[in-house]
């Protein structure tokens, strides 16, 4: 673990579990009739990357 470290902008991460709770229903959008919100949770989903640590 010494070999990596967490972005600046790693408490996003943890927003990022909110895209975990809202999975379902951006999956609902390409099957059903949603509506475009819907889709826009996905943007709650990215932002988990930041949360994953990388090399330095």
């Amino acid at each position: 673990m010494k070999n990596y470290k967490f972005d600046d902008y790693w408490y996003l991460g943890f927003l990022g579990f909110i895209g975990m709770y809202k999975l379902p229903e951006i999956g609902y959008f390409f099957t059903a009739n949603a509506s475009f919100w819907v889709f826009l949770n996905l943007l709650w989903f990215l932002w988990f990357s930041y949360f994953i640590p990388t090399k330095k």
